[in-house]
C-alpha cells in the first residue's frame, strides 16, 4: 500500500512542478498556526507532503466526484487519514 516518503530536495515552491503537484499541509495551517503548543505536546508533528492535484483534490473535496475513505484508499493506495490530520483517525 502506500505510504509517505521524506524528501529533502525540496527546499522551495521552485523545487517542483505546480502544474501537476501541489504542497499540502497535514494539519491545516490555519488549524495550526498558534496552535503549535498543543500539537507538539500530543507529540503531533506538522508534514509539507508533495501530491499531485487530484489527490490534492480529492482530499479537500473539491474535485467533481468525491470519493468515499475506501474509495480514496481503493484509488491512491493510501488512506487520506494519512495525508490529513484528524483526531477521530489519529493513530495511536
Amino acid at each position: 500500500m502506500g505510504q509517505l516518503v521524506p524528501v529533502s530536495w525540496i527546499k522551495s515552491t521552485d523545487d517542483y512542478d505546480h502544474s501537476r503537484f501541489n504542497l499540502h499541509h497535514y494539519i491545516e495551517y490555519e488549524a495550526y498556526t498558534g496552535n503549535e503548543e498543543w500539537y507538539e505536546m500530543r507529540g503531533i508533528k506538522q508534514k509539507l507532503i508533495l501530491i499531485s492535484i487530484p489527490i490534492h483534490e480529492q482530499l479537500h473535496f473539491i474535485a467533481i466526484k468525491n470519493l468515499t475513505d475506501e474509495q480514496f484508499k481503493q484509488k491512491y493506495k493510501i488512506s487520506r487519514w494519512k495525508l490529513i490530520y484528524n483526531r477521530k483517525h489519529e493513530e495511536n
